[in-house]
């Protein structure tokens, strides 16, 4: 792999690392806004609690798929 396709494939990675983060935050952004907007329903505020969850095995899937791929990079 020569040093443009390298320099190519770590801006892909970064690219698919702020989809991770902007995925994982609007994940938390919904969960709060049930949990603020709608707290007198029981079902509605356990969802936003999963919501806020998945929102945080998002981003943290998706540092550690960044540097797996990243390392990944620098091996070749």
């Amino acid at each position: 792999m020569n040093e443009l396709d390298k320099l190519r494939t770590t801006l892909a990675n970064e690219r698919t690392l702020l989809a991770y983060i902007r995925t994982a935050l609007a994940l938390l952004i919904f969960g709060m806004a049930a949990i603020k907007f709608f707290p007198e329903t029981a079902l509605i505020v356990i969802l936003g609690w999963l919501f806020m969850a998945s929102g945080v095995f998002v981003l943290v899937w998706g540092i550690g798929h960044f540097r797996r791929v990243t390392a990944l990079i620098r091996k070749e």
